[in-house]
């Protein structure tokens, strides 16, 4: 079994708020080569704001991510102050004057010229220009250095024996250059939402989920051969090394909830199925992708998935019966095997929320299987190891035997830690992290 560790960019350690492509992102890369881990799941990184799966732009990357530590040694900032470090991410636009800065002294140059041909960028940066009155040059300067940046990070991982696996958010936000420009494969009435998207209720949430992005027109994009969402997979198949494709349930039927109404009274429709993945394995093929099965699938979601050979996804949260101590699940290789992931409460915090009963049964179940340890988070990890499936991804928060209170994502609440876990150092991960071995 190969071993990978979830950890956002946004989680890792940083002077200056929120985990960036700088020189922890190095460090992070060296101690999962030390510890033979050759994985690195980082959720998606695109213009976003403080919502990853909301995205601006598929093209674009989040300013967030820049290095300012990098930038000083271009001499293109000052020494940049540094902020309190703490164990949460401060989302407060900090750096954006070190960005403005930089752009300053910056010169163009023929790479740079090169680089703001590319009409993706060019649309992103008009759009951004339009809403915030800068400069449009501006946000080409920003994606440049992001571009940079972050080729030079996946190149010294994929040196270094470490793929990243990267998200691909199913759709983007209703205020965003995708829709602005490309409105026509929008399920819109005169460019308004009158359905957006959700989930179900399933066990991430018995109220179902209304999460507010415009839907797709899949019959539009099946008049020019879906290129709108195949030119996307390219750019993420060059971005990273597999992209785990978010909702696959709505390529197979996707949920309409009316914008006026609950997440409950929402509705399915046809996605569209066989016919997308005909063309986009023109290009590529399955195994440059993992697909998130989970929620409320139906029949028909599965047998596209397997007609596809489309590596699995199974959450141990999910798969345990504790009124029956067993695995529900019957493991494959071709799977994807998580405690939790971002998503799921921490193992420690979904231990500490079990009745005594089931807590009973769950030691019974992990010395029947061998696995039992007095930190329940080494115990479900050793489990996870000896499943057949090809690879385990475990969160940094798992690895660290962590609470509830570090959990990444809280589905369908607004929930003010929402996508603001941090590490303050590598300290403690170095030192837990020889469980996975």
């Amino acid at each position: 079994m190969k071993k990978g560790i979830l950890l956002p960019i946004f989680s890792l350690p940083s002077k200056y708020g929120i985990g960036d492509f700088g020189y922890e992102a190095f460090e992070f890369i060296d101690i999962l080569r030390e510890n033979k881990i050759e994985y690195w799941e980082i959720l998606p990184i695109n213009e976003s704001g403080r919502y990853p799966y909301s995205p601006i732009s598929y093209y674009a990357l989040n300013k967030n991510y820049i290095s300012l530590d990098k930038r000083k040694e271009m001499g293109l900032i000052d020494t940049p102050i540094q902020k309190e470090n703490t164990s949460k991410v401060k989302y407060d636009n900090f750096k954006e004057r070190y960005y403005k800065e930089a752009f300053i002294k910056f010169r163009p140059n023929d790479d740079f010229i090169n680089f703001s041909l590319n009409s993706k960028i060019d649309e992103y940066a008009q759009y951004m220009s339009d809403k915030y009155k800068e400069d449009k040059e501006y946000y080409i300067f920003i994606q440049y250095i992001l571009d940079k940046q972050w080729n030079e990070l996946k190149s010294y991982a994929n040196k270094n024996g470490v793929k990243i696996i990267g998200d691909m958010p199913i759709y983007p936000s209703y205020n965003s250059c995708e829709v602005s420009y490309y409105s026509k494969y929008y399920d819109l009435n005169n460019g308004k939402m009158e359905y957006v998207s959700g989930a179900s209720p399933d066990y991430f949430n018995s109220e179902g989920q209304k999460w507010g992005h415009p839907l797709y027109n899949f019959k539009k994009m099946e008049e020019d051969n879906f290129k709108y969402l195949i030119d996307r997979y390219k750019e993420f198949l060059y971005r990273y090394d597999i992209v785990r494709i978010d909702h696959f349930r709505a390529f197979d039927s996707y949920y309409k909830i009316p914008i006026d109404k609950s997440a409950k009274e929402g509705f399915y429709e046809e996605g569209p199925g066989e016919k997308f993945f005909d063309e986009l394995f023109k290009y590529t093929n399955s195994s440059k992708f993992i697909v998130e099965d989970l929620g409320d699938i139906r029949k028909e979601t599965e047998l596209l998935r397997d007609k596809y050979n489309f590596t699995r996804m199974k959450i141990l949260q999910y798969t345990l019966n504790l009124d029956e101590c067993c695995d529900e699940y019957n493991d494959i290789e071709n799977m994807v095997i998580y405690p939790g992931n971002h998503d799921n409460n921490t193992i420690v915090g979904w231990y500490n929320s079990l009745s005594n009963y089931k807590k009973k049964n769950l030691e019974v179940f992990l010395r029947k299987n061998d696995c039992y340890d007095e930190k329940i988070n080494v115990a479900i990890i050793r489990y996870c190891l000896k499943s057949v499936a090809k690879l385990m991804i475990v969160t940094v928060q798992d690895i660290l035997g962590l609470d509830e209170n570090s959990r990444i994502n809280l589905p369908g609440h607004e929930y003010e830690d929402n996508w603001a876990f941090k590490l303050k150092d590598f300290d403690s991960l170095k030192s837990n992290i020889k469980v996975l071995n």
